[in-house]
């Protein structure tokens, strides 16, 4: 077999100075962190509707409505400024999505808002509820417009249904629906056994792929899925007719409702469809806030011990030093530039920990062998040395991520935009840490521990306390 040639954009006998440059990137690094944690402090993260509470629509406009972000802008502003008497907030439309026939556009409304129902509003639904139903206990969470009802007694669950919605429909709330727990616990079940078959034939398609050479596409995703939604929704409708519970959650979706009504008028009746709704009340947004937070700190703490228990732990805390550095200028970056901090860039974010970690890791590999194999060598040439010998890897590495991010950057719609941009400036930095943040700690350390074990030796010479003494 001939040999072949493997792409090396670095040589292997390169002998580029890394660890004497150490202390120039590391004070470069001490500023993008020290001003990434200025922004921080001083301006903070836009946080999204996740976080910070709010609502967030998904609407579909026809191309012939020539539908403009500032116009939608408007439309939505004056509708809460008619509905509340107070300015709209914050207010935010984004370019989400166009269809591959290029007959309609989407676009993702934010809004600051979670609920247009006044408290006359709320009162009057409790009433009407009350009268309606057989109610033990009913609850509204605070700055939503949804209720929990609790039944004295297990009753017929779609005629329950049925009377509640024409009682909201009565009330001027045509979106208004209502759920059991029974309904809920059996979508579940449907989404849980859908995305199963859907991974099994996707394996089968690949491994037809793979002994034809056919290319098995799975592009009628869509339609299956629609055509095992409507199945199940038809399946369900029969099962409920003979089921009772006593749990309901009513939602009115008035917001929902407003704002598309308000589209229609402003866009034509035919040509606006709100597909999707979303309400996070800022008490739940803080709370997810905070889970993401441990979640990173776990992460973190797990690093700290694999690392300890790999390799040794004076490799430890320069892995954690450069995940923090990572995540510090990530997080200062979308600061500076007031990028929308969502529930995804938190998974991004968790992914940033494990790419920087995986490359920290393959020169760590490098040092801990080349430490068996050049015993007599200084540890700073040694560690210059395996950051060269691997330096190779790691840019190749980094290249292609970047091609595959970068496509999601650049062709990627919707909330993927902001993800892909965070795993973009995150790999770059990464990269950038596993070569001079995390090695030069490890030096640094062992310096420090060695200098340590030196003077402790010295002070339990015999002698030595005399001679101090004298």
């Amino acid at each position: 077999m001939s040999e072949q040639k493997m792409i090396e954009i670095v040589k292997p006998n390169s002998k580029f100075e890394f660890i004497g440059r150490a202390k120039y990137f590391g004070f470069i690094s001490a500023m993008l962190v020290l001003a990434a944690i200025i922004f921080l402090l001083v301006k903070g993260l836009n946080f999204g509707i996740d976080f910070k509470g709010g609502n967030k629509l998904i609407v579909a406009f026809d191309v012939e409505a020539n539908a403009t972000r500032d116009q939608i802008a408007k439309t939505v502003s004056d509708l809460i400024q008619s509905k509340t008497g107070a300015p709209a907030g914050q207010l935010e439309v984004q370019n989400f999505d166009e269809d591959p026939d290029g007959k309609v556009v989407k676009f993702q409304i934010y809004s600051e808002l979670t609920t247009l129902l006044t408290e006359e509003q709320g009162n009057t639904v409790e009433t009407e509820l009350s009268k309606l139903l057989n109610i033990e206990s009913i609850d509204r969470p605070k700055e939503t417009d949804k209720f929990i009802i609790v039944l004295k007694e297990p009753a017929p669950i779609s005629a329950t249904k049925e009377s509640v919605v024409k009682t909201l429909s009565a009330l001027n709330f045509p979106k208004g629906n209502i759920t059991s727990e029974e309904e809920r616990a059996m979508d579940m079940e449907f989404y849980k056994e859908y995305n199963l078959s859907t991974t099994e034939r996707r394996k089968e398609a690949e491994a037809q792929k793979g002994s034809t050479g056919d290319d098995a596409s799975d592009s009628n995703d869509t339609d299956l899925y629609e055509a095992a939604l409507q199945a199940h929704n038809n399946k369900k409708r029969k099962l409920l007719v003979s089921r009772t519970g006593r749990i309901f959650t009513v939602s009115l979706q008035q917001i929902q409702a407003e704002v598309e009504l308000s589209l229609e008028n402003a866009f034509g009746k035919d040509k606006v469809v709100v597909e999707s709704a979303t309400s996070v009340s800022p008490s739940v947004g803080a709370d997810l806030f905070y889970k993401g937070l441990v979640a990173m700190l776990y992460a973190i703490i797990g690093v700290l011990i694999y690392i300890g228990l790999r390799f040794d732990f004076r490799y430890s805390p320069g892995a954690v030093v450069a995940l923090v550095h990572d995540t510090l200028i990530t997080l200062g970056i979308f600061s500076l530039f007031g990028i929308k901090f969502t529930l995804p860039i938190i998974s991004a974010l968790l992914t940033i920990i494990g790419y920087s970690l995986n490359d920290t890791i393959v020169v760590y590999d490098r040092i801990r062998e080349n430490l068996t194999k050049f015993r007599g060598m200084e540890l700073g040439k040694l560690i210059n040395q395996s950051i060269n010998e691997t330096l190779s890897r790691t840019i190749l590495t980094s290249i292609t991520t970047l091609f595959v991010v970068g496509s999601l950057l650049f062709l990627g719609g919707g909330l993927i935009v902001d993800f892909a941009l965070a795993l973009t400036i995150g790999v770059i930095v990464g990269t950038y840490s596993s070569v001079f943040i995390a090695s030069p700690v490890v030096l640094h350390l062992d310096r420090y521990l060695e200098g340590r074990k030196t003077q402790a030796k010295q002070q339990n010479r015999p002698g030595a306390s005399s001679s101090a003494t004298a």
